[in-house]
């Protein structure tokens, strides 16, 4: 069964969704974040089914997400590497990775994130770019056409 399209809604979460809501895609954009970058090592990572690992490729190349570099020309090999577009969906894999290890999981999370020139852990949380508060700490509303109004 096809989805529905969520691309030309107003709200900027269902046009991301349309893009990246399937869950193979996150967990693709994620490897590709940490490195993989090749067709047979996405496959034995995930275990993914190949139809459905070449039908969500060929979705973030189209997307702008990843793009084909050649590495090899006899015989011709190409592999995925994330793009600017692709890179700015690292907060979103860490905050949903943050989210998972405090709400999806009763054991010990199976990844830590560490500064990478210090090896000491870090703890990332979203901030106002302005203020540097974090944004649980602020008082934050939504303004738009598509906020319910109140009273």
């Amino acid at each position: 069964m096809r989805r529905k399209r969520l691309d030309r809604m107003q709200c900027s979460i269902a046009r991301a969704l349309d893009v990246v809501g399937d869950p193979w895609t996150l967990l693709l954009v994620r490897d590709a974040l940490l490195g993989v970058t090749r067709f047979e090592a996405f496959q034995a990572r995930l275990q993914i089914p190949r139809a459905t690992l070449t039908a969500r490729l060929e979705h973030l190349v189209r997307a702008g997400i990843l793009e084909r570099r050649s590495y090899q020309d006899h015989p011709p090999r190409e592999e995925y590497v994330p793009t600017a577009k692709g890179r700015g969906l690292r907060p979103v894999i860490i905050t949903l990775m943050q989210w998972g290890d405090e709400f999806a999981r009763d054991d010990p999370p199976p990844t830590v994130l560490e500064d990478a020139s210090t090896g000491l852990p870090i703890e990332p949380t979203l901030v106002d770019r302005v203020s540097g508060a974090p944004l649980t700490a602020l008082r934050v509303r939504a303004v738009g056409p598509l906020v319910p109004r109140r009273g």
